[in-house]
């Protein structure tokens, strides 16, 4: 019966390709040798490679696809493929007849060719294609034991090295933190088969729970985790004290004082009063990899003093404001930089005039509104313990009409809390 039913579909086929011999006019002719091009990577459902892994089992089986262009006319395709061995010479490992044009095999690391025959309608030898070598080379499954540290703290440490331990780890495999559909990338690794070293830039890293992955050429690929990215602390809480002159910019600290019936237009003119000292607390509660944001408390305390040819001019100058803070760290943690801006109130009390004989005025106080805007620079000399310096800007809202602006300069000491 079988046989029968191979006589009839020759016979079929036979028909078939009579009528399409009478119509060859009409249709173009198959092409020659020349017009068959093999493709090892054709467009095809394998994502543009020329290979996918088939995982059945505890073992990954590659299975490659050689595909070809389709020839007009063409009944089927014989592959042959050959391996070349250790005397150099090719022997055949492989031979297919398909009606497609691609075909799926599953062969080993070594160097190959492959040549197509194809067979026309009527089933008879038609010509052959030229052989087409390639080369398939050995994937190896990399292999995981252990990595360390298993966290970075990004508001504690200064190094963004991860070390791993296991087998086939390659200068060539692909390394990667994975968490959702978040993806980082070391900025480069060192690999020796038995171990890697990922550097990271901490611009990408972003605080999460992710799992470390290889993948190798061949597509090969492994998982470990959990590695954590985060911050050691909810918040900084910092605080210092230093030393904070004066400088006085523009207006004057103070004007139109009366002493004895007589008009005092500058009773503090000079350019830069030496005494004074500043207390600052940031609260830092909000951290990101691109900064900090917090809120910024300072009070300066300074003294005033201006002497005459028959009286001296005394008081103290306090300051207060809250503003708010952006910081970044840089130099591996080591140093800080702040930007502040706020507002607050500027204090003149204990305002008085001395005179020779042991005399002096009353005493008086004013309030005035200010601004502030400033910068500082703080490093880490011993853990928790630094050393800032920076300079602010007060502006004072005076009613008296000479709105004074002065710069306060400050060198202090802290510590983290």
């Amino acid at each position: 019966m079988a046989d029968k039913r191979a006589l009839t579909d020759k016979r079929l086929f036979l028909v078939i390709g009579i009528l399409l011999l009478c119509l060859s006019p009409v249709f173009p002719q198959a092409p020659d040798l020349q017009a068959v091009q093999i493709m090892l990577d054709g467009n095809d459902p394998f994502r543009g490679q020329s290979f996918f892994i088939y995982r059945g089992g505890d073992e990954a089986r590659f299975i490659q696809r050689l595909t070809w262009e389709e020839v007009a006319y063409a009944f089927r395709y014989v592959v042959i493929v050959e391996r070349m061995e250790l005397d150099g010479n090719y022997h055949e490992v492989e031979r297919t007849s398909v009606y497609e044009n691609f075909i799926e095999v599953s062969l080993d690391a070594g160097r190959y060719r492959f040549r197509i025959d194809v067979y026309d309608l009527l089933d008879d030898f038609a010509f052959s294609s030229d052989w087409q070598r390639f080369e398939i080379i050995a994937a190896l499954q990399p292999e995981l034991s252990g990595f360390s540290p298993q966290a970075f703290f990004l508001d504690e440490d200064d190094t963004w090295e991860i070390i791993l331990r296991g087998e086939n780890l390659l200068p060539e495999s692909e390394f990667y933190l994975l968490r959702d559909t978040v993806r980082i990338t070391p900025q480069r690794h060192i690999s020796e088969g038995t171990s890697a070293l990922l550097v990271f830039d901490i611009g990408s890293l972003i605080p999460g729970e992710y799992r470390i992955y290889i993948r190798n050429p061949g597509g090969l690929d492994t998982g470990m985790g959990t590695f954590t990215i985060a911050f050691s602390r909810p918040f900084d809480l910092n605080i210092s004290l230093g030393y904070a002159p004066i400088i006085p910019l523009y207006g004057f600290l103070w004007n139109n004082f009366r002493v004895n019936n007589h008009t005092i237009e500058a009773p503090f003119p000079d350019s830069f009063y030496a005494l004074g000292a500043v207390a600052r607390i940031n609260f830092i509660p909000f951290k990101r990899v691109w900064g900090n944001l917090g809120i910024d408390f300072s009070a300066s305390l300074s003294m005033l003093e201006h002497e005459r040819e028959h009286f001296t001019a005394n008081a103290y100058f306090l300051n207060t404001h809250f503003s708010f803070l952006y910081q970044r760290y840089f130099f591996r943690r080591n140093f800080a930089f702040n930007l502040l801006l706020g507002a607050g109130i500027t204090t003149l009390f204990d305002f008085h005039f001395s005179y020779p004989g042991g005399q002096q005025t009353e005493s008086e106080v004013s309030h005035y509104a200010s601004v502030i805007a400033g910068f500082s620079v703080k490093g880490f000399f011993v853990r928790p313990f630094f050393i800032s310096a920076g300079m602010d800007f007060i502006h004072v809202f005076s009613p008296e009409g000479s709105m004074p602006g002065f710069i306060r300069p400050s060198v202090a000491v802290g510590v983290r809390l």
